[in-house]
């Protein structure tokens, strides 16, 4: 009987998927041969044969085949290497189809550099990394080290990784150590590993249990997936590019899916009859239509940061008790009502939901031992939603959202999947925030209904706050142009200058983004960045995976910075670099003073204003063609009125500052009324001063 696993990105439990080489709900349907190119001519199977005849077939061969290597994994005075290597030869020849799989007599020279790969394939287009049993994919040796590189050790992933960076006729590459066999590609960053591996151990040890498990690695595995000399991709480039398509898809539906539980989520506080004191603020003026949006939308992003975090096992204290662990999974966790959420009879009309979800984020605002959970403050803070986080909601709300953003219908393919936010970049959920951006919320007291312009009632959204602001998204593809021909050249003149300290120069790199929305070039240059502290930390040149976590969290403390003149683009930022670089259970706030609210075209952030200018604002430039005597004068009534000795700042104008204060601090979007309720403002302000 075939032992599923209980995951979200995996079928099978002899099955690991890291990182987004492939979208886990193709990677189901290529395990069970329903994906592109799964027919008996797709596999080359001669006439009269059946695709399970042929499983049938190289399963036997495959497991008599393993019974020999592990009996001879056991003897001490056989090599682990020529053992590995002869069960892996066998293997993929006599049952995965890799006729011309051939090994070298000498490592591959490109660049400069000899990499010592074992074998290759398919044409030279698949090279095969092959470890000793005794070693791990990852673990570092001096077999593995590439010549030429600095490094005296390397792990198999990584020599494999590295050469197919520098090769330019090879984009994926096969590494095995008889146990488990992994696939991985070209890639563009090595801080977060990207590959799909298989547990071979388990399959042929349990293999009466594990037949389909065998069929779906061979359906994935088999020769006619992989590059060739006529097809320099082969089927795992196209079902990569179809999980691209995919992914493109699911993005534009999880922006679909988001803005449908914004309209959910927004009706359904504002008729839950216990919420009059909501629908009071909003009758009355004292919370703004464009106020209560900002909250719906800090809200779901709440709820994303969640579904992240829980997914990818961010969100507990490193020292949390396995109690705690299980009291939060089993009663409070999101990930719970993620198949709760297609159950219609659990949308009933009790809150019980909600008041659940609210103790999480009050764990999250203020750390719960009891639950394992930190103190990670920022989204997460009372001032970012006070008026949801006091009201009410029902369970049928709370879950139809929930299905929105958790679940995920393709036309394409006329199936639903669940999200994968295990492996979803923060790029991807920025785009989707500075989508939304074009929405122009309605509110309707009297229906007790949340719309949006041209979407739930007829009009026009051309000023929208992605217009105002000129918030628009940065294609992957320009970002990588920026990192090569802006950074590349500053890190290689800071190592140059400084040969003696290379560390603390390259520490010393500031990157600045003026107009970092939801962070996606400053995530491309931390990345950068931390490859490069993690080589030149390490003492041999070895790096490993938790060497490039560590260089990730110091880049983002001491190298990155960002302003954005909107304040829930930078909380967004925060999160996406938190998300990306740091341990389990570190606060969100570590990266405040680093990310920051301001206009970065008139260098003033609200708290400089409410400060009072620093006379440094006023000196003359010469470059710029500054009148020295101006500047002078404006210098000293700057400095006369800071003090409090001017009209604008004596006491009895305390009430213009403040008002200036509030003009200056209505950086979000506006609707018509509150643009002439500002300009009524900045009228008595200059009418006063």
């Amino acid at each position: 009987m075939l032992k599923r696993k209980q995951s979200e990105t995996t079928p099978f439990d002899t099955i690991r998927l890291e990182g987004a080489l492939f979208v886990p709900e193709l990677l189901e349907r290529m395990a069970a041969g329903e994906a592109a190119a799964q027919t008996e001519v797709d596999y080359s199977i001669p006439k009269g044969l059946k695709l399970h005849e042929e499983y049938g077939r190289s399963f036997r061969i495959a497991t008599a085949l393993w019974s020999d290597f592990a009996q001879q994994s056991l003897r001490v005075d056989i090599d682990a290497g020529a053992t590995s290597r002869g069960f892996v030869l066998s293997l993929f020849r006599e049952c995965l189809g890799y006729q011309d799989l051939e090994c070298l007599t000498k490592p591959i020279e490109l660049g400069g550099r000899q990499f010592p790969v074992a074998a290759m394939a398919c044409g030279g287009r698949v090279p095969f990394i092959i470890v000793p049993y005794s070693l791990g994919l990852d673990d570092l040796d001096a077999v593995f080290a590439i010549m030429g590189s600095g490094a005296r050790r390397k792990s198999a992933h990584q020599l494999a990784q590295e050469f197919l960076n520098a090769s330019s006729d090879c984009l994926w590459a096969i590494v095995t150590n008889g146990r488990a066999v992994r696939i991985l590609r070209d890639a563009e960053t090595l801080t977060r590993p990207s590959f799909l591996e298989f547990d071979l151990e388990t399959i042929f040890a349990e293999a009466s249990d594990r037949y389909a498990d065998f069929a779906s690695l061979w359906r994935i595995l088999h020769s006619s997936r992989a590059p060739s000399a006529i097809d320099s991709g082969g089927i795992w480039e196209k079902w990569k590019a179809d999980g691209h398509a995919q992914g493109i898809r699911v993005r534009d539906g999880l922006r679909d899916g988001v803005t449908q539980a914004l309209l959910i989520l927004g009706s359904g506080f504002l008729s839950r009859p216990e919420n009059k004191d909501l629908r009071k603020r909003l009758q009355d003026g004292s919370l703004r239509r464009n106020t209560y949006f900002q909250q719906l939308l800090r809200l779901i992003y709440r709820l994303l940061f969640v579904f992240c975090a829980e997914e990818r096992n961010l969100l507990f204290l490193p020292d949390a008790s396995e109690a705690a662990r299980t009291a939060y999974i089993n009663g409070y966790s999101l990930k719970r009502l993620r198949r709760r959420s297609l159950r219609f009879s659990a949308r009933d009309s009790y809150g019980d939901l909600w008041i659940s979800v609210g103790v999480l984020f009050r764990s999250l605002r203020m750390g719960e031992k009891r639950l394992g959970l930190p103190s990670l403050g920022g989204l997460f803070n009372d001032d970012q939603c006070p008026d949801l986080d006091t009201s009410k909601l029902s369970n049928r709300d709370l879950l139809a959202a929930m299905q929105q953003l958790r679940w995920f219908f393709d036309s394409h393919s006329g199936r639903r999947a669940a999200i994968d936010y295990r492996n979803m970049g923060p790029e991807e959920l920025g785009s989707v925030y500075e989508s939304l951006l074009e929405l122009v919320p309605m509110v309707d007291l009297e229906a007790r209904k949340f719309g949006f312009v041209g979407i739930t009632s007829e009009g026009s959204s051309a000023g929208n706050v992605r217009k105002t602001t000129g918030s628009y998204y940065t294609h992957d593809s320009l970002v990588q142009q920026l990192i090569k021909t802006a950074l590349d050249p500053v890190i290689e003149e800071k190592l140059a200058a400084h040969p003696e300290r290379p560390v603390d120069a390259l520490l010393s790199v500031t990157v600045c983004d003026p107009a970092c929305g939801s962070g996606h070039f400053l995530l491309a240059a931390a990345r950068r960045l931390a490859e490069k502290l993690a080589e030149l930390r390490a003492s041999d040149g070895s790096v490993t995976n938790s060497d490039y976590r560590h260089a990730l969290r110091d880049v983002a403390s001491r190298c990155i910075y960002g302003v954005d003149i909107n304040p829930m683009a930078v909380e967004l930022c925060r999160v996406a670099l938190w998300l990306e670089t740091v341990d389990p259970g570190k606060p969100l706030g570590f990266l405040d003073h680093h990310i920051r609210c301001g206009n970065s075209l008139l260098g003033a952030t609200p708290e400089l204003i409410a400060a009072g200018l620093p006379d440094e604002a006023f000196t003359a430039v010469k470059v710029r063609g500054d009148d020295s005597k101006i500047c002078s004068a404006l210098k000293e009534r700057n400095k006369s009125e800071r003090e409090g000795f001017g009209p604008l700042f004596a006491q009895e104008n305390n009430d213009a500052r403040e008002e200036m204060l509030r003009v200056a601090q209505v950086i979000e979007g506006m609707d018509d009324d509150d643009a002439h309720q500002v300009q009524e403002k900045e009228k008595a302000f200059a009418h006063k001063v």
